[in-house]
């Protein structure tokens, strides 16, 4: 069935039945995308990292207070500014933060269909957005409250306005004026959103240096100034107002750190089956080109197949200027690279800063070679290559689609919210302390820091039935527990009150909370109460870790005798407090 053709992106796109398939099922599988974004943005707890945006954009505090826990930060604070805006509208509960993150994601992907119009066809640019809706990167950054999702839309407008530049290059009366100003607005803006996108921009600006040489000064300029700003912001801000340690902190710095991360990023990008497409993709490229050089040694004249990416082909398998050899896709494969090879580079040189999520800050640039393969090589191949390789891939791209917007039943975080709700099923825990195992090394942190912000986090769920109380895992090791905490942890042993003893979720294994539990009870002086102390697992995809006194009824159940009060040492003084739903920012502490 010929109906036409249509020409897309400078790419002859004819409507035969075969791309019919394709533009509809990319089309869906995209739409699939973009409404699953929306679909349980409650089902999981916030996790550690939400909860600290959920602490910094906290409904009711000041603009200063604002300010003041914003630059406790270790990220540029664009996201947090735009977060506060929209919290204060729509309110800082999962849905709303949540919301916000979404909106960005679903905005980068019809962007990207959008503004790449001039440089892809239309099924290529439904397929790389469907490729894009189909990984779990996306997929998990469009619920999550942090900025990455916000890095996906400057991204996307760093390579649309890219890829114009690059096109007028050669031509002396093109005007780049407004495309170069566009660019350093959004460099500039995205510099401070997150620092791997200031990489990212860093990239974008060498691979276009190289390509156009008139407009090269410039682009250097750029790169200084950006360099400027950002290093300036962490001299002034960052060294001096953040909480946490610039030099030590969770992120590792071996070759087996480098090479688990570079998995997972493939892994985050392409699913299986992502990569199956890919390879289709790559295969009719390759079957085309097998084919052209065969026209050519034998002498025939060459025709290329309708929606071939060239009006004429060059001779040998590969042809400078053409896809794969062209600076397009110099600009796809090359973005990512150098951003690979800073993140290490200032990882050795700098403080440990190279992780998955940080280095797929520039996953649009994945995207669009996804596009750029499609194109180069599904829409030239032969009839028959053609029609088998779209339905393969739509087939694929639905399949994708379907099995991912499913997991969105599903919880993927740290069960911050379950096990609050699982203390607070206790009632003579109310407005007892709850003691939180913090299981990072003090040195991650600044003095007094994770005592506030690790009670604000598990407090956020627990609200004002009790009060968290943090201790780090190092003390518990070497039975430095504040002799208040080991009085009341007695009388709950030995069968009072509140039967709850410790609480932890991040960065700790069950194996690791359980030895911490045995030298938790030697330190309070019961180092044989193991056979009445449980610990409770709960899941929210992610495990966390309760430690509990078993009472003489069964699991987490009360004796008869059971004294619901506080220990003798708190009866003195009445009642333990009652928190406020989150914890104030300590003092700056300048170096």
């Amino acid at each position: 069935m010929k109906t036409g053709s249509d020409a897309l992106g400078g790419i002859s796109v004819r409507a035969d039945l075969d791309n019919l398939i394709a533009v509809g099922c990319f089309g869906v599988a995209c739409a699939i995308g973009l409404v699953g974004a929306f679909v349980g943005l409650d089902v999981s707890s916030f996790w550690l990292d939400e909860l600290f945006e959920a602490w910094i954009n906290e409904n009711g505090i000041s603009v200063s207070e604002f300010i003041a826990r914003l630059v406790t930060d270790l990220h540029p604070p664009a996201y947090h500014v735009l977060v506060f805006l929209y919290s204060r509208v729509f309110g800082d509960s999962e849905v709303s933060l949540r919301s916000f993150s979404a909106l960005c994601a679903t905005g980068a992907i019809l962007l990207f269909i959008v503004a790449t119009k001039s440089f892809f066809s239309l099924p290529a640019r439904l397929f790389g957005a469907a490729m894009a809706t189909g990984s779990f990167f996306w997929f998990y950054h469009a619920q999550n409250a942090r900025g990455y999702s916000l890095s996906f839309v400057i991204g996307v407008g760093i390579l649309a306005i890219s890829l114009s530049i690059l096109a007028k290059r050669s031509q002396p009366d093109a005007r780049l004026l407004p495309h170069l100003a566009g660019l350093a607005v959004l460099m500039l803006v995205g510099s401070f959103v997150h620092f791997y996108l200031m990489y990212e921009c860093l990239a974008v600006l060498i691979v276009l240096g190289y390509f156009c040489p008139r407009q090269r000064i410039v682009l250097i300029a750029f790169a200084c100034v950006l360099l400027t700003v950002t290093g300036l912001y962490v001299k002034y801000v960052i060294e001096v107002f953040s909480q946490y340690s610039t030099t030590t902190n969770w992120i590792h710095g071996d070759p087996v750190w480098y090479a688990s991360q570079l998995r997972t990023a493939v892994i985050y990008s392409f699913t299986k089956k992502a990569l199956l497409a890919l390879a289709i993709c790559a295969g009719a490229f390759a079957l085309q080109r097998l084919f052209v050089m065969r026209q050519l040694r034998l002498g025939w004249t060459v025709s290329l197949p309708p929606g071939a990416a060239a009006a004429a082909p060059k001779p040998g398998f590969l042809a400078l200027g053409r896809f794969p050899l062209d600076p397009e896709t110099a600009l796809f494969v090359g973005v990512p690279v150098i951003v690979l090879a800073g993140g290490v580079a200032s990882s050795l040189l700098l403080s440990p800063n190279f992780t998955d999520r940080n280095l797929l800050v520039c996953s649009p640039f994945l995207w669009a070679f996804s596009a750029r393969l499609y194109d180069g090589g599904v829409p030239g191949a032969e009839r028959l290559v053609r029609a088998g390789a779209n339905l393969a891939l739509s087939a694929i791209v639905l399949w994708m689609a379907i099995t991912m917007v499913a997991g969105r039943a599903k919880p993927w975080n740290e069960p911050f919210r379950e096990s609050a709700e699982w203390i607070r099923s206790f009632p003579a825990c109310r407005d007892r302390p709850i003691l939180i195992i913090n299981a990072q090394p003090r040195a991650w942190f600044k003095p007094g820091y994770s005592e506030v912000l690790y009670a604000d986090f598990y407090g956020n769920y627990l609200g004002n039935f009790a009060q968290p109380e943090v201790v780090f895992i190092e003390d518990i090791r070497a039975h430095k527990v504040p002799e208040d905490v080991k009085d009341y942890l007695r009388w709950r042993i030995d069968g009072n009150g509140c039967p709850i003893l410790a609480w932890s979720i991040h960065l700790i294994t069950e194996e690791e909370f359980a030895a911490a539990g045995q030298e938790l009870l030697k330190a309070v002086g019961r180092p044989n109460a193991g056979r009445i102390v449980q610990t409770k697992v709960l899941r929210n995809g992610i495990e966390g870790f309760v430690l509990y006194a078993e009472g003489a009824s069964g699991p987490g159940q009360f004796s008869a005798g059971r004294d619901p009060g506080p220990p003798p040492s708190q009866r003195k003084t009445g009642p333990a407090p009652s928190p406020t739903r989150r914890a104030s920012t300590p003092d700056p502490t300048p170096k």
